[in-house]
């Protein structure tokens, strides 16, 4: 199991222009033992090796969000499959689709009426022992987004650290 710990999103993240204006964020790291992964290489890797209560979590989330007219986003396992260096920008990656593409930077989001989510999936530590650093943003639009982040929002830290504690990276 890798050691996840609290984080900041790095000074070099798509992210940090978000950050004034986020009504959300979190940021977890991680070592990698394998630091020539690519940034989604490392999400696909996680993204395989969730443990089973995020899959029934996610289900249980779009089955409620659908009754009350808001986007199923599907399942984190929806990846295609294909090779991680087959993704482009503005393919579907599990529930997101990719917004930004670097060596060292996967942006991922989800647009919807009542919040936008982006994730960051950043390699840091070039000269030093190399890290993963996983950093999610939401700006919230609507009423039902607050509504919607008071779960969420104490949710989604458990389920970060668990994909970061089992993935083989």
């Amino acid at each position: 199991m890798n050691e996840v710990l609290a984080a900041t999103t790095p000074g070099e993240s798509a992210l940090r222009s978000w950050l004034a204006h986020a009504d959300f964020h979190d940021a977890w790291s991680t070592p990698l033992r394998n630091g020539a992964l690519t940034p989604t290489e490392i999400f696909l890797r996680a993204s395989r090796t969730a443990p089973a209560w995020i899959g029934w979590l996610m289900a249980l989330r779009n089955w409620i969000v659908r009754q009350i007219g808001l986007k199923d986003v599907g399942s984190m396992s929806d990846a295609t499959g294909k090779a991680a260096d087959a993704y482009r920008i503005g393919d579907r990656l599990g529930i997101f689709t990719i917004m930004g593409l670097t060596a060292n930077e996967l942006l991922l989001g989800i647009d919807d009426s009542h919040l936008d989510v982006r994730v960051s999936v950043m390699k840091t530590g070039q000269g030093g022992a190399p890290k993963c650093v996983v950093s999610t943003i939401v700006l919230v639009h609507k009423w039902i987004g607050h509504v919607y982040m008071v779960p969420v929002g104490r949710i989604h830290p458990l389920v970060v650290k668990a994909m970061l504690r089992r993935a083989e990276i």
